[in-house]
C-alpha cells in the first residue's frame, strides 16, 4: 500500500462484491478497475483501490474493515482512514449501497414528511466523525461520487458498461453542454424556467408534462445536458407531470435506457427518488431511472433518494442545488469538485436552519466518477485556481491540490458560520408564533412546531454576542394524490410553511413543496 497522498480513492467492498456477481463477475469488475486505473494515471491522476472489508489493506491506512456490508458506521470510519492518510482529490464509491452503504440519517427535525430517515453519501463528503444528524455535516469539504448498479442487481457488465463509459470520456467544449432537454411538470412551469435561465442562459425548448411525453419526447434524449424537475415516487421507474389534479406519466426508464446518442450527457434531477437505488429485480419492476440513465452512457446524474423539496414558482432547495450544480461543471469543473462547490454554494446563501434546506444537503448525490470533466477547461486567466484543469501534469496535480485544499478550508469554515434547526420549544416570541400559526392554518396547514435555532460554533457566537433570540415555525401538510396510471402507488405530495422569528419579529415567510 502506499504512503504518500494519492489523487483518487476507489472504495467498494470485496465480500458484497462476490455475494452480488460471484467470482468470475468479481473478476470482471477487477479487470475493468485495472483500465480505469490505468486511464487515470495516463490523464495524470494516481488511483489506487481499496476494499473496505480487507483488514490488511485497512490496517495499512490505520483504519479497521467493516464489520458487513451493511456496516454504515465502520464504512465511513474507514473512508476517513483513507482520507485522513492518503489525503486524495476524489472518493469513488463503487457499486450501490449494498455494497458501500448510504448512511441513514435521521429525520430531520420539524420536517413530519413520510420519511423515516434520508439515505446519503453526504457524510463521506465530510471529516465530521460518524452521526446520524444531518447537522454534523453542513461542513463539506471532499469531492464524492458514486459509480452504482441498483441494489441486488446481478448483471457484472453492466458495473463494468459504467466503468467503460468513464474510461472513455474526452471533455467537450462548453458550447457542447449548453445544448439541454428540459422536462417540467406544468405546474412548475416558472420554477423551471427560472432554472433554465440560470443554468444555461435560454428558457427555450422546455417541455412541459402534459402534455409531452414519451414517444414525443425521444428524439429530444440526445441532447448532452438534462434538466428534470418532475414528480417522482418511491421504487417507481418513472417521473410525473402535474396539470391541476392531472399527474401523467413524463418520462420512464426503459426509453430513457435504450435513448440513441446518450453518450456523456450530464443528469440533474430534481425529482423525488430520483436517485434511488431500489431493488428493481426483487420487486418485479422497471430499473429506476437514473440507471436506466447510466446505461446509454450518462457520465453524471445528480439527484434525489428520497422526498424533494422546490418552490412551486420560484427558486429554492432542489432547484438551487441543481443550479450550482451546473455552474461547475459549465466552467470545466470535474462532476465532483462541482457538487462539492455547489454544496458549499447552498450553505454559504441558503438559511440552514429550514428544515427543508438541511434536506436538500443531506439527500443530493452525485452517480458518476467524480473525476470525470464533462467540460474543457476554457485557459487559466490570473490565479483563478477555480479556472485551473482538474487533471494535467505535475505542476497541474499541484495546483488541484492547492485548490482542494482551499476548498477543504471553505467547507469547513462555512459549517461553522451555517445556522441548524434546533429543538422544539414553547416558552418567549408568542405574538409572533400566533401570527404564523394563523397565517399556516388558513393556507391548509397542520399544526405547527417550534423549533430554536443553534448553528455551528461561529453562528453560537455571533448569536450570543448580539444576545438575538431566534426561532423557526414549521407546518407540514401531508396528502396523496393519485396519478392517471394505474397501478402505480399514489404519489407523495408534501407542503412545508416556514416562518422565521428573530427577537419577537417575523422576518421571512416561505412554502415548497414535495418534487
Amino acid at each position: 500500500m502506499s504512503s504518500v497522498s494519492i489523487d483518487k480513492a476507489i472504495i467498494t467492498n470485496d465480500e458484497a462484491l462476490r455475494a452480488k456477481y460471484g467470482a468470475a463477475g468479481v473478476a470482471q469488475i477487477a479487470t475493468a478497475i485495472t483500465a480505469l486505473i490505468a486511464a487515470d494515471t495516463a490523464r495524470g491522476l494516481r488511483s489506487q483501490l481499496f476494499h473496505i472489508d480487507d483488514a490488511t489493506e485497512m490496517a495499512a491506512v490505520g483504519g479497521s474493515p467493516v464489520i458487513a456490508p451493511a456496516d454504515e458506521q465502520g464504512a465511513k470510519n474507514a473512508i476517513d482512514a483513507i482520507c485522513n492518510a492518503l489525503t486524495p482529490d476524489y472518493l469513488l464509491l463503487l457499486d450501490g449501497p449494498d455494497v458501500v452503504p448510504h448512511i441513514a440519517l435521521d429525520p430531520i427535525p420539524g420536517l413530519a414528511d413520510s420519511d423515516r430517515s434520508v439515505p446519503s453519501d453526504l457524510p463521506y463528503a465530510c471529516s465530521a466523525p460518524f452521526s446520524r444528524d444531518a447537522a454534523d455535516f453542513v461542513g463539506v469539504d471532499r469531492v464524492v461520487g458514486r459509480l452504482p448498479a441498483a441494489e441486488g442487481a446481478d448483471e457484472p457488465a453492466l458495473l463494468v458498461s459504467f466503468i467503460q463509459n468513464a474510461i472513455g470520456h474526452r471533455p467537450k467544449p462548453k458550447s457542447q453542454y449548453t445544448k439541454y432537454f428540459g422536462m417540467s411538470a406544468d405546474v412548475w412551469s416558472i420554477s423551471t424556467q427560472l432554472s433554465l435561465t440560470a443554468a444555461f442562459g435560454s428558457k427555450t425548448g422546455l417541455q412541459l408534462s402534459p402534455p409531452a411525453a414519451h414517444p414525443g419526447i425521444n428524439g429530444l434524449l440526445g441532447q448532452p445536458s438534462h434538466f428534470v424537475n418532475c414528480h417522482g415516487s418511491n421504487m417507481d421507474p418513472r417521473f410525473y407531470g402535474q396539470k391541476g389534479i392531472k399527474f401523467p406519466v413524463a418520462m420512464e426508464s426503459r426509453p430513457i435506457a435504450s435513448r440513441a446518442s446518450g453518450g456523456d450527457t450530464v443528469v440533474t434531477a430534481e425529482c423525488c427518488f430520483g436517485a434511488q437505488l431500489y431493488n428493481h429485480r426483487l420487486s418485479g419492476i422497471d430499473e429506476p431511472i437514473c440507471i436506466a440513465y447510466l446505461r446509454s452512457g450518462a457520465i453524471a446524474f445528480l439527484g434525489s433518494t428520497n422526498i424533494a423539496y422546490g418552490p412551486a414558482s420560484a427558486s429554492g432547495q432542489a432547484d438551487l442545488i441543481c443550479q450550482y450544480f451546473w455552474a461547475g461543471i459549465l466552467v470545466g469543473a470535474s462532476a465532483g469538485r462541482a457538487l462539492l462547490q455547489a454544496r458549499q454554494n447552498f450553505v454559504r446563501t441558503q438559511i440552514m436552519s429550514d428544515p427543508t434546506n438541511l434536506k436538500t444537503l443531506a439527500q443530493f448525490l452525485l452517480l458518476g466518477d467524480p473525476s470525470v470533466c464533462p467540460v474543457e477547461t476554457p485557459p487559466s486567466k490570473g490565479l483563478d485556481v477555480n479556472a485551473l484543469p482538474e487533471n494535467a501534469d505535475a505542476a497541474g496535480v499541484g495546483q488541484r491540490k492547492q485548490r482542494r485544499a482551499a476548498l477543504a478550508s471553505a467547507g469547513r469554515s462555512l459549517g461553522k458560520a451555517a445556522s441548524l434547526p434546533g429543538r422544539p420549544v414553547k416558552d418567549g416570541d408568542r405574538q409572533a408564533v400566533e401570527r404564523l400559526r394563523d397565517l399556516a392554518s388558513s393556507k391548509g396547514y397542520g399544526t405547527p412546531v417550534v423549533l430554536s435555532v443553534t448553528g455551528g460554533a461561529e453562528f453560537r457566537r455571533s448569536i450570543k454576542a448580539l444576545r438575538q433570540r431566534r426561532r423557526i415555525v414549521v407546518a407540514v401538510d401531508k396528502d396523496a394524490r393519485p396519478t392517471t396510471d394505474e397501478p402505480t402507488p399514489p404519489l407523495p405530495f408534501t407542503r412545508v410553511f416556514v416562518g422565521h422569528i428573530v427577537d419577537g419579529t417575523i422576518t421571512s415567510v416561505s412554502e415548497c413543496e414535495s418534487r
